[in-house]
């Protein structure tokens, strides 16, 4: 077999073993729709699974599980479904390509603020740090959780601090190592966290997250709205 089939026919089981189950996996969801109670006997293959059908195509399967996993969310944010299904496709993304950071980033944030999983989204951020241990980023967003989800601020302060000291760790993680040791309370003191982690990104994905949460603060109750793709 040349080596253009063999690259063909490696997309193609790609295709059939990980993009075949996700699709019949959300069929289901979008029957299950109005009946949530039928989640748990979604079929959702294994971040491993996936990682293991994937052979030498798990950047290509990667991108479009994530693709996938933002779809699914966006829906959600319509009111379609829950997000039962969502942090087993953040799972199935960072195994196929430990080491896309955003995933993990924006992954976090969904599990902690609208599903109200501190510990599950600090630890898919733990995980990313295991396999990308000089990232900054993962320590930063463990410290801002621990802040606004937790107001633990002895945790907060000391993965901030611990964000700040790493090699290209820009200034505003320095900022808000201060912040979360200057023991603010309250709502007030989450907003401003949110408004200024608003200010410093400028991911129009993260922007929006930041913006509802900042809303779900204000009302006190999640507010819903499809968010931007994240090119």
């Amino acid at each position: 077999m040349s080596g253009r089939l063999r690259r063909s026919a490696g997309f193609w089981l790609v295709g059939v073993l990980v993009l075949g189950g996700l699709g019949w996996s959300t069929t289901r969801v979008k029957t299950y729709r109005y009946r949530p109670y039928l989640y748990d006997t979604l079929y959702l293959p294994s971040g491993k699974f996936a990682r293991q059908a994937a052979l030498d195509y798990r950047q290509i399967a990667a991108d479009l599980v994530w693709l996938s996993a933002i779809q699914y969310y966006g829906d959600y944010r319509q009111d379609n479904h829950g997000l039962g299904y969502f942090e087993g496709l953040i799972n199935i993304v960072t195994t196929l390509d430990p080491h896309f950071i955003f995933a993990y980033v924006f992954g976090a944030l969904v599990v902690s603020e609208d599903l109200n999983s501190l510990q599950a989204g600090v630890d898919i951020l733990k995980a990313g740090m295991v396999e990308n241990p000089r990232s900054w980023r993962l320590p930063f967003e463990i410290g801002f959780l621990h802040y606004v989800s937790g107001a633990d601020h002895e945790t907060a302060g000391r993965y901030l601090s611990l964000a700040s000291k790493m090699p290209g760790a820009p200034e505003h993680a320095r900022r808000f190592a201060a912040f979360a040791y200057s023991r603010g309370e309250g709502e007030h003191s989450a907003i401003r966290l949110w408004e200024e982690y608003l200010e410093y990104t400028d991911d129009p994905l993260l922007k929006e997250l930041a913006e509802h949460y900042i809303q779900k603060i204000k009302h006190g109750r999640p507010l819903r709205g499809k968010p931007q793709d994240n090119d």
